[in-house]
């Protein structure tokens, strides 16, 4: 007998010389010191094997071992003597075997019976036909954990058999329990340590690129896989954004079908997760690769808000188990946080950015509003323009052409931000040099329309009345190019709409414009307006509309143009509702004395 060179870190047994004459309780002492050295599994499976066959004499040994919810369930080796080497058995026998022990309800005593597929494999690896096998459970606290096999080159009377194989197997049972249990508790040390650097190196940092490849790396960690994915999700529930390792970029189709139709969008709408051993038999799955086997899928919590969805992928069929969805599930909380924390810094970002952009074109647009209404004898004028919160292409303006005449200008730009303000910059800078050089308003109007095309795309465009006020005659000469209708209200109370012109600016490169001529008189009423102040909306949905502020016109008759402008904002502001969006709003008021 010689346990030599089984590992420095397990008790050596004594002198072989010493085990001789010693009595069964007293082998059984040595044994149980050596079974007990080591907590490693790896160790012990043959501290085990060597101490039963030299024990029993065997010239070979077995042990068969089930670990549910583990990624190598079964644990199926041999133990040749002669050799003092160990050879792994097929998995899948051993798991026959098992089925064989509950079907044939085997007590805790030794027995012989050997399942076929079992001795067939006993016999190609052992290497010869072995006539006599005793088996014996191994079982803890009435769970059994698996087998002991002593196989014998010869038959014959074995009293040891009987008196140590028993108790062998029990202590077998009990240090490999200890050593089961430690490994989880090693397992959970370390997953605690792989969380904890995960979520360090996941708030390290606030980009959101970043700490999504930081996941995917992280997640590697965590669980192994050939595939997997982040789905982010939005408010609504949706898939907005996809992250992926491990997938043909030719099949992304059928990845972002898994957003909607696929196990990661029954897990999104659901919020619960998904451990599927064998992808083939559930409907629910989208092939995106042709290898895989099972499929986990876990939501992703920032707090009480669904904000992704981890999808893993293995080639083996059950190629997950309770404790990887555990560990994920542990992951996807830290994973959350850092996700949410990045989109907040993106959206706060974006929120400085869109303000700086806004205070932009606000200055943009003060360089050309007029910093005052003109003063001209026989005409009460008055402007203003009421910016919204988001900036749009709000413009008017009052010209200086010639003594007697001066240009009357409003306009707005589709659109907000910087680019509705630039495209108003470009449409003010093309109309005053118009203007230098032409003095008939279609041809001011179908040049800066030509210009305005070059410069722009469909998506922009801007409507916008320009007209010339003949001070001296009291006649106004206006173009109306695709804009709200002006109001001219006649002192007896008669509207007439200016809408005479042609269609917006900035569309069709050849469109023609045509001009008209009203004459003025004492008690007129000029109204230019944008749809700012018709397109209000209301506390009950509906818009302000033209007839209201007509109503409000007839009202305030024999009111200064200042005045006018006031009243028209006070009603607005009254009418509005305070949710709702809001435009610019902009007007030029004329009255004529």
């Amino acid at each position: 007998m010689d346990l030599e060179g089984v590992s420095a870190s397990m008790i050596q047994f004594a002198d072989p010389s010493t085990l001789e004459g010693k009595s069964d309780a007293e082998l059984l002492i040595v044994a149980a010191r050596a079974m007990h050295s080591t907590l490693k599994l790896n160790d012990l499976y043959e501290v085990i094997l060597r101490v039963l066959t030299i024990l029993m004499g065997a010239d070979s040994t077995i042990l068969l071992l089930q670990r549910p919810r583990t990624h190598h369930p079964i644990i199926f080796k041999l133990y040749r003597g002669s050799g003092a080497s160990m050879t792994n058995l097929p998995t899948s026998v051993g798991r026959e075997f098992f089925d064989w022990l509950d079907d044939h309800g085997v007590g805790g005593n030794p027995f012989e019976e050997t399942p076929d597929p079992v001795r067939r494999v006993i016999v190609t690896e052992a290497g010869a036909n072995v006539p006599s096998v005793q088996w014996v459970r191994m079982s803890n606290h009435g769970r059994l954990l698996g087998v002991l096999g002593v196989l014998m080159a010869e038959r014959g009377d074995r009293p040891r058999a009987q008196t140590l194989l028993v108790p062998l197997a029990e202590q077998a049972a009990i240090a490999l329990d200890n050593a089961i249990l430690y490994r989880r508790a090693e397992r959970r040390s370390l997953e605690t340590q792989m969380l904890l650097e995960s979520s360090r190196l996941l708030m390290s940092s606030l980009d959101l690129d970043e700490v999504l490849e930081a996941i995917m790396d992280s997640l590697q960690k965590a669980v192994p896989y050939e595939a997997a994915g982040v789905f982010l999700v939005n408010t609504h529930g949706e898939v907005e954004r996809i992250v992926d390792r491990g997938y043909d970029p030719e099949g992304r189709p059928c990845l972002e079908s898994k957003a909607g139709e696929g196990l990661v969008g029954w897990v999104a709408s659901t919020g619960q997760p998904l451990v599927i051993d064998d992808v083939s038999k559930d409907a629910r799955y989208v092939k995106a690769r042709a290898a895989t086997g099972s499929e986990m899928v876990v939501p992703i919590f920032a707090g009480d808000r669904l904000v992704g969805v981890f999808n893993v992928e293995r080639d083996l069929r059950a190629g997950f188990f309770e404790a990887d969805l555990d560990l994920v599930h542990a992951f996807a909380q830290h994973a959350g946080v850092a996700i949410e924390r990045a989109q907040m810094h993106a959206a706060s970002m974006e929120q400085r950015r869109i303000k700086a952009e806004l205070q932009t074109a606000r200055n943009i647009q003060t360089t050309f509003q007029p910093q005052g209404s003109p003063v001209i004898d026989g005409f009460d004028v008055a402007g203003v323009n009421i910016p919204s919160e988001e900036v749009g292409g709000d413009y008017y303006d009052f010209i200086n052409i010639v003594a007697g005449q001066i240009g009357i200008a409003i306009a707005d730009v589709s659109g907000k931000g910087i680019p509705a303000a630039l495209i108003m910059a470009s449409f003010r800078a093309s109309l005053i040099a118009e203007i230098r050089n032409n003095y008939a308003l279609r041809v001011i109007m179908e040049k800066v329309n030509r210009l305005l095309c070059e410069r722009n795309d469909e998506s922009r465009f801007v409507t916008a009345i320009y007209g010339v006020l003949d001070t001296k005659n009291r006649v106004l000469t206006f173009c109306n190019a695709g804009h709200n209708p002006g109001i001219l209200r006649r002192a007896d109370g008669t509207i007439l709409f200016l809408k005479e012109g042609g269609t917006a600016l900035g569309i069709f490169k050849d469109s023609k414009y045509e001009e008209r001529a009203v004459s003025l008189a004492a008690g007129d009423l000029l109204v230019f307006y944008t749809d700012g102040v018709t397109e209000a909306i209301g506390r009950d949905g509906s818009m302000f509309e033209i007839d209201r502020l007509i109503d409000l016109l007839h009202s305030t008759v024999g009111r200064s143009a200042k005045d006018i402008v006031a009243a028209v904002q006070e009603a607005i502001q009254a009418f509005v509702d305070p949710e709702a969006a809001v435009d610019d709003i902009t007007m030029v008021v004329i009255r004529i004395l």
